[in-house]
């Protein structure tokens, strides 16, 4: 019996995590089972969960340094380091504005927070203990500007590495390989292989760890359908429809359109190119640890060049949040709407550009939007504590923007790469109908 598909497995432990999770959550509910069975369950399946997950952010790290460093000396002409950098951050920062515009307009149309009852979810909220702890703050958008800046140049690289801040480590990468290609001395170009190297032996490791994703995948999905009960679903339902008809806007319609129209890419035959790293992205709800497997997908599935994937994807993993930027749009848009408050379009263009900034320093890992959340609901004057109202249903939200904010950044990937090809920039990029030719002869 020939062996199943990484992605086939990944399916199949959602479906099954899934159905298990539904299941344990009505016995326990409804008494048929001991409660405190249901949660050692769904424990286990967290902490599987998360074994899987640390596993891949052990590998995130000299992933990333070894990928920036290498392509970056591979470059050779420095002057195409700055147009590529260029031509990303310029695409980032559209499809990301694009983003908040779509989560804004489907958030005014739907109106998702009028007519929520407040009392009625805070006491669902109390009842389910899931209160975050909200830092109180008061910073002015310059204030977030000048840190987002601020923070891209670490003091200690080592302590942003042990740390796992990537900001700073793709800024110090960058400069490094920078350094390394304008150096004359005879090791550079020793030292440059070497890099290489590294970054070969971290690919292998890191597809050793992804052969277990069906494992964390299953522990996940168990765990959040084990523990979530329904009555926060149905007060939220709107709420939720709203984000994922935004989102599915931005996914479904926005960035297939500009992968068609100027990455002249199929967007179904890329799709399934990428769904392996949606998938694991789907389930783990963290960009930064699906990032070894979204440039493997990137560089042997769709064909991208390794030298733009490698720039592009570290880059993307940390400052390309379009799911995020949109869902904190929508969401601080429901909490006005819900309290009442009636936000102009002055405050709505507060909303959309503060959400832009916050989404650059979101990290990716599960929940991070709202941290910065705080940060958006600060900037047009409404309460942070209304961030605890929509906790109950953030993880299922984190997953679907999470997905999202992975496509956006294979499909910048694949863009770009095609302009560097167009260019005669990136000669050693394999068009996957070439190779597929190529593997046939």
């Amino acid at each position: 019996m020939p062996k199943l598909e990484l992605h086939h497995r990944i399916l199949i432990a959602l479906v099954l995590g899934a159905t298990l999770g539904m299941v344990l959550n009505r016995l326990g509910a409804s008494g048929a089972l001991d409660p405190t069975i249901v949660d050692n369950i769904a424990y286990g399946g967290k902490q599987a969960g998360t074994l899987f997950l640390r596993l891949l952010k052990m590998v995130v790290v000299p992933l990333i340094v070894c990928s920036l460093i290498s392509g970056v000396t591979g470059m050779g002409d420095l002057d195409r380091l700055g147009k590529l950098g260029g031509r990303t951050f310029v695409f980032y920062m559209a499809t990301s504005l694009l983003a908040i515009a779509t989560g804004i307009l489907v958030v005014n149309l739907l109106q998702p927070g009028v007519g929520v009852d407040l009392a009625a979810l805070q006491a669902t909220v109390e009842e389910s203990g899931k209160k975050p702890s909200v830092v109180e703050s008061d910073r002015s958008i310059m204030t977030i500007l000048w840190d987002q800046i601020l923070r891209m140049v670490p003091t200690n690289p080592i302590k942003a590495a042990a740390d796992g801040d990537m900001l700073p480590m793709i800024f110090f990468s960058i400069v490094f390989g920078v350094g390394l290609s304008l150096s004359k001395h005879d090791g550079a170009k020793q030292l440059a292989k070497l890099v290489k190297v590294g970054f070969d032996v971290m690919m292998r490791i890191t597809m050793w760890i992804i052969d277990l994703a069906p494992y964390g995948v299953f522990g996940f999905i168990l765990y959040t359908t084990a523990t979530l009960g329904a009555q926060v679903f149905a007060i939220l339902a709107m709420y939720m429809i709203t984000v994922v008809i935004a989102l599915g806007v931005h996914a479904f319609v926005t960035l297939p359109i500009l992968l068609r129209v100027l990455g002249g890419r199929s967007p179904l035959d890329y799709a399934r190119s990428m769904q392996k790293a949606l998938l694991t992205a789907f389930s783990t709800a963290s960009s930064n640890a699906t990032l070894p497997l979204t440039m493997r997908c990137v560089e042997d599935e769709a064909g991208v060049s390794q030298k733009t994937s490698a720039f592009v994807l570290p880059l993307g993993a940390t400052i390309n949040m379009d799911g995020t930027a949109l869902y904190e749009a929508v969401a601080v848009l429901f909490i006005a709407q819900a309290y009442g408050h009636d936000l102009g379009l002055a405050q709505q263009i507060i909303v959309a550009f503060t959400a832009l900034l916050a989404s650059i320093g979101a990290a990716g890992i599960p929940h991070a939007g709202l941290v910065m959340m705080v940060i958006v609901l600060e900037a047009v004057g409404l309460p942070t504590s209304a961030v605890a109202l929509i906790l109950g249903v953030d993880r299922v939200l984190d997953m679907c923007r999470t997905t999202v904010n992975v496509w956006s950044d294979s499909t910048a990937a694949a863009l770009i790469d095609r302009y560097d090809r167009s260019l005669g920039d990136a000669s050693d990029s394999v068009d996957p109908g070439d190779e597929a030719t190529a593997d046939s002869a």
